[in-house]
């Protein structure tokens, strides 16, 4: 008496043992050896992650543009206030920068005065090393 709930483990419990059902055919080209199951389920498998990875970036850039546009509006705000607390400074340093430039030249030009008019009391036309330099500004 056999029990259905206890097969016989002495014949398979489903399927047939003819080879038929093993060997290749044209319609089952080197049988099933589950190799190229798993390399197309691992590919199909990897298709997929990176399908979702690639919706999650576009759902990412698509709700992070606002965000990017305030926060580039707001540095701009910023550097329109730094730009119009500088413009003053810049012009008084430009003035400053006038006023010394021209005074430098000034002095430049009586220094080289002076020179000349030494030189021209030694009777000597060539450039004299033992001449002062100028005076600081």
């Amino acid at each position: 008496m056999t029990d259905p709930m206890t097969p016989n483990h002495d014949q398979p419990v489903e399927g047939s043992p003819s080879k038929s059902y093993t060997d290749p055919d044209a319609g089952n080209l080197g049988g099933s050896t589950g190799a190229s199951d798993a390399d197309s389920s691992a590919s199909a498998k990897a298709t997929d992650v990176l399908e979702s990875i690639r919706e999650a970036v576009e759902d990412f850039a698509e709700k992070a543009t606002p965000v990017v546009r305030q926060f580039s509006a707001k540095a701009a705000e910023v550097v329109a206030t730094a730009a119009d607390k500088a413009a003053p400074l810049a012009h008084k340093a430009g003035e400053v920068t006038a006023d010394a430039s021209g005074k430098l030249a000034v002095k430049s030009r009586s220094w080289a005065a002076e020179v000349r008019e030494s030189l021209s009391d030694n009777g000597s036309t060539t450039t004299n090393d033992k001449t002062e330099p100028p005076t600081p500004v």
